[in-house]
């Protein structure tokens, strides 16, 4: 009895999802399906692999796989999209777990004492505690706990401890490049404190020059002078960092070893298409799995990290990217949505990794989004040395992307329109006719 399920794709022909679960750790628990998988190779074509982000919900991710599925598969049959000879796509969909919220900026930050009449943000503090608790020695959670608890105000001294038990606990120190977690006072009044102020103080550092982001002034910082801190924001910053590490693991303890077979077996091209933080799961797990050939195809749809990811050298450093190595375990140029609609990418993603050091997949400083932007929100940075291009969005039809200009590293701008809507108009909003055109380009016979 197979452990798959059937996605229609159009024309009578039906294709079987696999959905593979992992546990924190990178575990995997979908022993049996993983096995059907490996035992399914040598009769496919083609394997698609998808990681969803910020969702943990079975069905939800279900059915956005299915959702993409069904709209590429549409989009070859309306467009005469070529095929590979004998056409046969294994359909393989990650569910790792991140959380069951949106990303934590979703709808822009919490406004201290800000009526919550569906419960939903309170629900979403309580689970975001629960995330970061998991990270936290046992003998400091009480003080935490109390720290947080029906509070939306807390004074600096309190801050202070809070703060201190989230960065020793999730941003440690990295003694490997050197790096450092930023100071307490530092996260306080150039990180906490911008959060608290709002969305105007938000965007206005988006300009600041590196090393010289001014501190917030303290009547912008909220209620109590400046002197108050909402400890909500402490817990989404905490919770975005969790779930980025987390997805470093979920890549290279689960998927790694699925992508080392699938890449040491003759025959399936192997298709990689990764959402948010689920593209991280991708880059990671690809990055470790030393494959004996390459992927076929790469499509990151909005990608929550950093945009020097692949550079030779970032930011005058003198060090590569964390991901620097993986446009060349791709044939076809990897493909990156980009759009100015993200708003928890353009406007939140640099403070909640800003610290003391640069390159993903420990990506973190102090500075303007230029240098510590995500590749969602503002694209792949270009060194001028012909590796990274850039393209916009076009129209399912003839328009291909051009894939031969040796650019291995291409940024889709997804916030123009693209018939009559932004081919990205949101974080999460990423199943259109442009995406799936985006696919079909990367994958279509040589």
């Amino acid at each position: 009895m197979t452990s798959a399920q059937q996605v229609a794709l159009g024309g009578g022909a039906t294709a079987d999802l696999f959905l593979l679960r992992y546990g924190k750790d990178g575990s995997l628990l979908s022993v049996k399906a993983e096995e059907e998988i490996r035992s399914r190779l040598s009769a496919s074509t083609d394997v698609f692999l998808f990681s969803h982000g910020w969702n943990n919900i079975f069905q939800k991710a279900l059915d956005r796989y299915r959702g993409f599925i069904v709209g590429y598969s549409g989009q070859r049959e309306a467009f005469g999209v070529p095929g590979q000879p004998g056409y046969q796509p294994l359909l393989i969909g990650v569910i790792w777990p991140s959380t069951s919220f949106v990303f934590p900026w979703e709808a822009g930050p919490a406004i201290a004492a800000a009526p919550d009449p569906d419960g939903r943000e309170a629900a979403e503090a309580e689970e975001m505690l629960r995330l970061v608790m998991e990270s936290l020695p046992a003998s400091k959670q009480p003080e935490f706990v109390e720290g947080i608890d029906g509070r939306t105000t807390v004074g600096r001294e309190d801050a202070l401890k809070l703060a201190e038990l989230a960065l020793t606990s999730l941003r440690p120190l990295d003694s490997d490049d050197g790096s450092r977690r930023p100071e307490v006072s530092e996260f306080l009044d150039k990180i906490w404190a911008k959060l608290d102020a709002g969305e105007e103080a938000v965007r206005d550092d988006a300009d600041d020059e590196i090393g010289l982001v001014e501190d917030t002034d303290d009547d912008a910082v909220g209620i109590a002078g400046g002197f108050s801190f909402d400890p909500r924001n402490l817990l989404r910053v905490a919770t975005v960092w969790k779930m980025k590490a987390r997805a470093g693991d979920i890549g290279v303890h689960g998927v790694a070893p699925l992508l080392r077979h699938i890449l040491s077996q003759d025959g399936p091209r192997l298709h990689l298409i990764g959402h948010s933080f689920g593209a991280r799961v991708l880059l990671s797990g690809l990055a470790t799995a030393e494959p004996t050939r390459k992927a076929h195809s790469m499509l990151l749809l909005q990608p929550a990290v950093n945009r020097w990811c692949f550079a030779a050298n970032v930011a005058g450093t003198g060090r590569k990217g964390g991901y620097h190595a993986v446009p060349d375990l791709v044939e076809r140029p990897l493909l990156t949505t980009m759009s100015e609609h993200d708003a928890p990418l353009r406007k939140f993603f640099h403070l909640a990794m800003r610290g003391g050091h640069l390159g993903e997949p420990d990506l973190a400083a102090f500075g303007n989004t230029d240098l510590y932007g995500a590749l969602g929100g503002y694209g792949p940075y270009d060194e001028g040395d012909g590796r990274t291009a850039r393209q916009t969005a076009t129209s399912p039809g003839e328009n291909l992307y051009d894939l031969d200009s040796g650019a291995r590293v291409i940024g889709v701008d997804g916030s123009l329109d693209v018939d009559g809507r932004p081919a990205i108009p949101s974080h999460g909003d990423i199943s259109s006719p442009a995406t799936w055109w985006a696919l079909h380009c990367l994958t279509r016979p040589n």
